[in-house]
């Protein structure tokens, strides 16, 4: 396969993922300002979402205030902004015009009627339906487009470097959201508002991650900090958990190598040590320093990025 197919499953994938994740954190926190059981201000919740979206310093630079309609359309549909929603659906539907011959005409459909839906919206339309209505059809259209993925390509190659892309932004989306969740819980710990603050906030971040259910099905409790840190790091069933993750990566990688034996030196020995050394963490270990254990993920997660770009990708 060409490297520059190959880059364009990958990043087909990533910016689906992206998207989505973008999509559920804002729906979530944007409404639990509407009925939350403490008095949340509405800033606190703009706040996390700019912060988990990396895009609080941008719009600072050039509001002083935090403003509903004008966050929204940043994050959502604003061109100008590359990591908005719509800018990752049209660049994930560019990557997937680049791939054309390899994947199904199925899935070519569902992420084409998925882009043209999307750049359908304009900011009166979006401010009138409102970020409820709008990510919700963004997570049906992203599980439309998940399901064939895996139900209408053949398990390959090119099925497996899309899953590359999916799982590896998987990875640092959660990441990124933990980090946020735990940037929020701080701040609510400085402002005295209580264990119950702690509490709703770990709600909020199960929610994120489509976790929620799972956890209390696990825990067999009410999620607090501790477990919620430990079922979104190292469960290794949920498939949106960051150990999960790492294993589906090396897992996809190995369908792609070619080299039955992993070399010190290769980008496969360094994902397996990465995925071995998180199979044996222990929440313990983690909540030393939950911030700095969490961006070193981050960190680590981006360097399998950069190095698979630069063994399979470059061309």
């Amino acid at each position: 396969m060409l490297s520059r197919i190959a880059n364009s499953l990958f990043w087909m994938g990533r910016y689906l993922e992206r998207a989505e994740h973008t999509a559920r954190y804002a729906k979530v926190h944007y409404y639990s300002s509407l009925d939350a059981p403490l008095a949340q201000k509405k800033e606190f919740v703009l706040e996390s979402i700019l912060n988990m979206t990396g895009l609080f310093d941008e719009y600072t630079k050039n509001q002083a205030t935090l403003i509903d309609d004008e966050v929204v359309n940043l994050i959502c549909i604003d061109e100008s902004n590359p990591l908005s929603i719509k800018n990752a659906l049209n660049n994930a539907r560019e990557n997937a015009r680049g791939a054309r011959d390899c994947i199904s005409s199925e899935l070519w459909e569902s992420i084409n009627k998925f882009y043209h839906m999307v750049n359908s919206y304009t900011k009166e339309d979006l401010i009138r339906e409102g970020i409820y209505n709008f990510s919700d059809r963004i997570m049906e259209n992203c599980s439309i487009v998940n399901s064939k993925i895996d139900n209408t390509l053949l398990h390959n190659e090119v099925w497996s470097l899309i899953h590359l892309g999916l799982h590896i932004e998987r990875a640092s989306q959660i990441a990124r959201i933990l980090i946020a969740k735990v940037y929020d819980i701080v701040k609510a710990e400085k402002q005295k508002l209580g264990k119950a603050a702690e509490n709703y906030q770990c709600i909020m971040l199960l929610k994120s991650a489509e976790a929620f259910d799972m956890s209390r099905t696990f825990y067999k409790s009410s999620p607090n900090l501790r477990d919620t840190i430990e079922f979104l790091i190292l469960n290794g069933d949920f498939p949106r958990s960051i150990c999960y993750n790492l294993s589906e990566i090396n897992k996809c990688l190995h369908k792609i190598s070619t080299k039955k034996v992993d070399e010190k030196d290769s980008l496969e020995f360094y994902v397996g040590k990465i995925q071995s050394a998180y199979n044996y963490l222990t929440v313990d270990e983690i909540e030393t320093d939950v911030l700095i254990f969490l961006r070193d993920t981050l960190n680590k997660i981006y360097t399998v990025g950069e190095l698979l770009e630069k063994k399979y990708l470059t061309y």
